[in-house]
């Protein structure tokens, strides 16, 4: 019996800034990445996302739609369609769903979208694009690879709500750092930022930049960065303030500040070998 292990190189800004999946001698291509799409409820939208076969052999696609959030970490967890609150996946319908993709051709697939007039927050789903299983000889690795990769879609009916975030945690020192932030509001915020690290007299003495992230609504609004701790070295013993500012489309930047009491580092550590 295989094993099946499923591989997903998401096209999407929150997993990965490739728009190609490869499993041995698949290779495919998915334009656009992320679709945020905003339009009255009791309405249908119509557009399409394109899917290109670069490798050198034909390809049957198999398109459907799946269920997405995010854990705390950042991770993308995936399930079946209709599952999750929020989940767009009832309200989408694909054409073709099924196709065969020659090498180096394109195909066009038709979403439609009809949201219902009682949908009133922000929903989504991913529309997948699924290849053939594959066998894999190498290593340590599965007995087959499923290739798949998609188009993540936020649809917001009606004008966007406010925004709201807090930042609900933040600890840093020379060996971790933590930043929560949580999402109050009622659709996906995106947030960038930096790091600013002050002595004792208030002078600026370092910046570092956030990897940006995104943060969904409710019940999945809670985010937890891991800081590269990194930015507090080679400063010299005393106290610090450390400032993160966060950008995430709202009136202010989100603050949060924590002192930081760096002490001497400890020696490094003296081996005798007599």
């Amino acid at each position: 019996m295989y094993r099946v292990f499923t591989v997903f190189i998401a096209a999407v800004a929150i997993a990965s800034s490739a728009p190609f999946a490869s499993a041995g001698p698949c290779s495919l291509e998915v334009s656009p990445l992320t679709l945020e799409l905003q339009f009255e409820p009791g309405r249908a939208y119509t557009d399409t996302i394109r899917i290109k076969n670069l490798s050198e052999q034909p390809e049957r696609i198999h398109a459907y739609c799946q269920d997405w959030t995010l854990k705390p970490d950042g991770v993308v967890v995936f399930v079946a369609a209709g599952k999750l609150p929020g989940s767009a996946s009832p309200y989408v319908q694909l054409a073709p769903s099924e196709f065969e993709l020659e090498p180096g051709a394109t195909q066009q697939v038709r979403y439609t979208i009809r949201l219902p007039a009682e949908v009133t927050s922000e929903v989504r789903t991913a529309v997948i694009f699924e290849a053939a299983a594959r066998e894999v000889s190498a290593p340590n690795a599965p007995s087959r690879l499923v290739p798949r990769l998609g188009t993540i879609l936020y649809v917001q009916p009606g004008p966007r709500p406010p925004t709201h975030a807090r930042a609900a945690g933040f600890e840093i020192d020379r060996e971790k750092g933590l930043l929560t932030v949580e999402n109050l509001g009622e659709a996906h915020l995106r947030f960038s930022g930096q790091l600013e690290i002050r002595d004792e007299r208030g002078a600026l003495v370092r910046r570092h930049d956030l990897n940006p992230f995104v943060v969904l609504p409710p019940p999945f609004n809670r985010h937890i960065s891991k800081l590269d701790s990194t930015v507090l070295e080679d400063l010299p013993a005393g106290r610090y303030q450390v400032t993160a500012l966060l950008d995430y489309g709202g009136e202010a930047l989100l603050g949060a500040r924590v002192e930081v009491d760096l002490g001497p580092e400890p020696p490094d550590e003296v081996v005798d070998e007599s």
